[in-house]
């Protein structure tokens, strides 16, 4: 679904096409979160239970992923996409694969760091005294353990995913036209006298994106205080 309608009428004269901007930006948090679940589960898993030369390697991958400027890097990516003139509707799903991409690292550790405590634990000995395949131990007895901490990052992540996104659309190097989003609602009033003058063009969308990410931020900060007793007063 998407409106045939210029992007410059899109934050006045069509209602429907706000509504959808926010699942559209919703989807691609969503999108994101689960392509960093996924890349960073299995290379955390991976490097927690093997150890040596595979625990190293892929630290070191992680590391290099670690040390790119995550914003200059998405702009280029933006920047050559524009260039290269892709269709609106693909570079929804680069915006989704390039941040995902760049968003798993640090759960990757996190995970990582969760499999290295647990795997000395008993019932991994008594796993490995079964004959319980390696593949089974890890994502179905450490991983499990280990996904309170894992639900916690990947819901904050999911708010700072539409950050990104967000920054990315304002500057026209996202989620491109037709197709709304609510960065690219902001970005539609590029008149300073529209945004001195008309706030309710851009303030709307401003407000559901800080209401979200709070929203979400809150629901993290929940979790985190459900599956660590630790953390309540």
């Amino acid at each position: 679904m998407r409106c045939s309608r210029p992007i410059s009428t899109l934050p006045r004269r069509c209602p429907a096409c706000r509504s959808h901007s926010a699942r559209i930006s919703l989807e691609i948090g969503v999108v994101v979160v689960l392509i960093e679940i996924f890349i960073g589960t299995v290379v955390g898993g991976l490097a927690g239970y093997y150890g040596g030369w595979v625990d190293n390697l892929l630290m070191r991958v992680d590391d290099i992923f670690l040390s790119l400027p995550m914003l200059p890097v998405v702009i280029i990516i933006g920047a050559v996409m524009m260039d290269m003139k892709v269709e609106p509707s693909k570079r929804i799903y680069f915006v989704m694969l390039v941040l995902g991409l760049l968003f798993w690292p640090s759960l990757a550790r996190l995970v990582r760091g969760q499999i290295l405590s647990l795997r000395e634990q008993e019932y991994m000995v008594a796993a490995e005294a079964l004959g319980i395949r390696d593949r089974h131990r890890i994502f179905r007895h450490l991983v499990p353990n280990a996904l309170p901490n894992i639900i916690v990052t990947a819901t904050l992540d999911i708010g700072n995913a539409i950050l990104m996104e967000s920054a990315l659309s304002f500057l026209g190097l996202g989620v491109a036209a037709p197709y709304p989003s609510w960065g690219n609602i902001i970005n539609a009033v590029n008149d300073p006298n529209d945004f001195a003058l008309r706030p309710w063009l851009w303030i709307p969308a401003g407000l559901c994106i800080l209401c979200t990410v709070l929203a979400i931020n809150l629901v993290g900060d929940g979790l985190r205080d459900a599956f660590d007793p630790k953390m309540k007063r």
